[in-house]
């Protein structure tokens, strides 16, 4: 796939982070971005645009009718869809003896970063083998879900944060063995420490012990992140596979 105006990708969590960075980035290359989030967007950016080029959307990836509708209204504003960023997470860190770390957290958990991540490939994929059936030469479509450096090395008291990034990086191979015949790529990005809103919630001298323990001495940027999904978008031959964006860090016991 190129990266131009005939691309059309949906992207989940957009409102802040990863998502909303890979949007801002597309869209600054003529790209048709469907932007969804269950917080609010700031509209100052996509007012910037033609509603020919973005729509942004409320959208909970626990809803699974939600995701089904906002997948059909994506083809029905911009005719098809190509790719698809599963940004959407939270990330809930308590001990597994905190008795404020409650079963209605894990749940939620669960159900966000992995059902959610689930549903919109799910949806996705339906749209994308439709799509293909009815193209006269086989084109290239793609499914990057968001793991983590935790999906394999969580933080202490990342227990159940590690397991739903764990199955998101689970699920990836599967899937693309799935789609690979409807020409659906599926590949899982997992970052380290990036500079986002989410991160930055922890104490600053946390940070600057974490930034010293990656080979670069620092923080990933989003547009880092949104660079390397543009590779992946572009590089047709990247399949089922995962890898780190962590600048090769030892993950400590904090």
């Amino acid at each position: 796939m190129k990266i131009d105006s005939n691309l059309v990708v949906f992207i989940t969590g957009a409102s802040s982070g990863f998502g909303f960075q890979v949007g801002l980035d597309l869209l600054k290359s003529n790209c048709k971005c469907y932007l969804t989030d269950k917080d609010d967007i700031d509209q100052n950016i996509i007012n910037q645009y033609p509603r020919s080029q973005v729509v942004f959307r409320n959208l909970d990836v626990t809803d699974e009718e939600g995701i089904k509708n906002s997948i059909e209204d994506c083809v029905k504003t911009f005719g098809h869809l190509d790719a698809v960023l599963n940004s959407a997470g939270i990330a809930p860190l308590e001990s597994i003896i905190d008795k404020n770390f409650s079963n209605k957290m894990i749940d939620l958990c669960l159900n966000i970063n992995v059902i959610g991540t689930f549903n919109v490939s799910k949806y996705a994929a339906l749209q994308m083998a439709q799509q293909q059936s009815q193209n006269k030469e086989r084109r290239d479509y793609a499914i990057i879900n968001v793991g983590s450096i935790a999906s394999v090395n969580a933080l202490d008291r990342g227990s159940i944060y590690g397991a739903s990034k764990g199955a998101v990086l689970s699920m990836t191979l599967p899937m693309a063995r799935d789609l690979g015949k409807y020409g659906i790529r599926v590949v899982c990005m997992c970052p380290g420490f990036f500079n986002t809103k989410m991160v930055q919630q922890l104490p600053e001298q946390k940070l600057k012990y974490l930034a010293k323990l990656t080979c670069l001495g620092r923080h990933g940027e989003p547009s880092e992140f949104s660079s390397a999904f543009q590779a992946i978008i572009e590089n047709t031959f990247i399949n089922g596979t995962h890898f780190y964006l962590d600048s090769s860090m030892a993950t400590p016991h904090l």
